[in-house]
């Protein structure tokens, strides 16, 4: 007896595990077990699908002295486990129901349907622990010979007479402990497989997504303004995904589509549809699947459906992702996913852009203020150059207020940031043109730089150097020499004005490198601030005394700011 008894139970549990198996490739299985939003449809389906496994435990068990020894705890712990407390009760209900008419008015058909009852319950209650990742094969094993023993103790309990319960429990106690508990162990491992698949096709999308994102981060750095970079992040995206179109809309409109070159004309939308419009309202991810609320969609939706996740900045909505999918290869789950955390990473970069954008703005008026304080000063200094000079002789007078103005239209034409060497030179020439009429035989000028040395200088940089050199620069006879020197080191391109007269003051110096305030030396402080916030702290002057008059130097090394300042002449904002 007890060898049939064993052989059938086999027989059962084997069968079981191949409807798990069949279960877990059905698609509609799969996403009710996935369902993470637990619908009330969901779970009553899951309860009628594990109900039905339960009844069919019933069917194939074998009759031993009026009891039914079957699997039929399998299906009901299962579906507490799997599917949760609802589906669990759920299921013991449908399963238990069903014990208690199989067999009306039989031995133990009340102390089976209430065991049943009992073991829902216990699956329902232990299912949040299992759930949590919490439980192994060896918790699943006990637990499911705990619910035989209780299974055990209730025949022992309500079935009549005593002796002839006590008798049946003596024969099927042990194998249905036994192999029921190691059946469920087999059948929740099936089961498992599909979380299984489900965690590593998350894994899988994530990373995608961080791929994804990795490869548009030089083109999410122009935001969504720039269409030709939006453009080639929606290609990016297309590329990385099995789908059918990606679009990419701002608040107003579709900035930028691709799709399957024969489902072009099917994506060719004019306007944001309401998916996407609804994502952005919502904040949250939609998934549609037919176009009840715009009919424009019906071509699409007839084989495709939408996933729409919404960009947000600081909060608010700016635009959004929008994947279109062939219905026969939608994985909610998977798409959902890969949409909602490129979305997530999008965000973020999209707002970084946009603080870096603020930052080039803040950083072009910060020296726009420091650039306008040199031509005022240049101005004043360079007019009473040309007073002094009228007195004497007006037609060169003349001549250098067109020199001065020639300079000044230059000046105001050239908004760049950034200048080469030779046209900073340029500029300083028309200066020092200025300077040698006042001074004349007074004033030498040596300039000492290599023709094949090249590089990128702050527009208006030199100017106060050299006329400070000028200025103050003059030896005990009143003549004033100015050398102004480049060359190549091993940290970059130092440019050095140098002058003969009697050197800086202690204190002049350290009232510059410590940024206070005065009336007088506006030209060197303004330098220092620019060049500071181009290269940093240590980017500042250099001032040292020579033997013979005084030194002033900086150093031209690789800045991002320097390129920032560059890349906004070629494309400004």
């Amino acid at each position: 007896m007890t060898d049939s008894i064993f052989l059938s139970m086999v027989l059962n549990i084997g069968l079981l595990v191949l409807i798990a198996t069949v279960l877990t490739k059905l698609p509609v299985v799969r996403t009710l077990l996935l369902d993470e939003a637990h619908s009330v449809a969901g779970r009553i389906s899951l309860s009628v699908i594990f109900g039905v496994v339960s009844i069919l435990s019933t069917y194939t068990g074998t009759n031993v002295q009026g009891a039914i020894v079957n699997t039929r705890v399998i299906g009901v712990l299962a579906a507490g486990l799997l599917g949760g407390p609802s589906v669990g009760i759920g299921t013991a209900a449908i399963a238990g129901i069903h014990r208690y008419l199989f067999d009306i008015g039989g031995f133990t058909a009340v102390s089976c349907a209430l065991s049943t009852f009992a073991e829902g319950m216990l699956g329902a209650f232990f299912s949040r622990y299992f759930r949590r990742g919490q439980w192994d094969n060896i918790g699943i094993f006990f637990l499911t010979a705990a619910s035989e023993v209780i299974q055990m103790l209730i025949i022992l309990f309500i079935a009549k007479p005593f002796a002839d319960a006590l008798l049946l429990v003596k024969t099927i106690a042990a194998p249905m402990i036994l192999l029921n508990s190691l059946g469920m162990v087999i059948f929740i491992a099936t089961f498992n497989v599909v979380f299984m698949e489900e965690d590593n096709e998350y894994s899988h999308r994530i990373h995608q997504a961080f791929q994804v994102a990795e490869q548009s981060l030089s083109h999410l750095r122009k935001g969504l303004r720039s269409l030709e970079h939006m453009e080639e992040t929606a290609k990016l995206i297309f590329q990385s995904s099995r789908c059918s179109c990606i679009m990419i809309t701002n608040t107003t409109r579709i900035i930028a589509s691709v799709s399957a070159p024969k489902e072009a004309a099917l994506f060719s939308l004019h306007q944001i549809p309401q998916p996407a419009l609804d994502a952005m309202e919502q904040k949250t991810v939609t998934l549609t699947t037919t176009s009840e609320r715009d009919s424009r969609l019906s071509p699409i939706l007839k084989n495709h459906v939408l996933i729409a996740a919404p960009l947000i900045e600081l909060e608010q909505p700016v635009g959004c992702l929008i994947m279109a999918s062939k219905r026969q290869w939608h994985s909610p789950n998977s798409n959902v996913t890969f949409l909602k955390e490129l979305a997530l990473l999008f965000s973020t970069q999209l707002e970084l852009a946009d603080l870096d954008y603020q930052h080039r703005l803040r950083k072009k008026a910060e020296y726009r203020a420091l650039q306008s304080q040199i031509n005022p000063h240049f101005l004043y200094n360079a007019l009473n150059t040309i007073a002094s000079v009228c007195r004497e002789n007006p037609d060169r007078a003349r001549e250098l207020l067109r020199t001065l103005a020639s300079y000044y239209r230059q000046a105001l034409e050239n908004e760049r940031y950034m200048v080469s060497l030779a046209t900073e030179l340029y500029h300083v020439m028309n200066y020092l043109e200025l300077e040698k009429a006042r001074f004349e035989e007074k004033l030498q000028v040596e300039i000492l730089i290599p023709e094949e040395l090249h590089c990128m200088v702050p527009s208006f940089i030199l100017q106060p150097l050299v006329e400070n050199a000028i200025r103050h620069g003059a030896d005990s006879n009143g003549n004033r020499y100015v050398c102004i020197r480049a060359g190549q080191e091993k940290e970059g391109i130092r440019i050095e004005v140098m002058d003969h007269g009697c050197g800086f003051d202690r204190l002049a110096i350290e009232r510059l490198y410590s940024e206070e305030k005065k009336e007088r030396g506006i030209g060197l402080g303004n330098v220092h601030k620019r060049l500071k916030s181009i290269y940093g702290e240590s980017g500042g002057l250099c001032i040292c005394n020579l033997e013979q008059g005084a030194s002033v130097s900086f150093l031209i090394t690789p800045s991002p700011t320097a390129d920032l300042l560059a890349d906004e002449d070629d494309n400004p904002i």
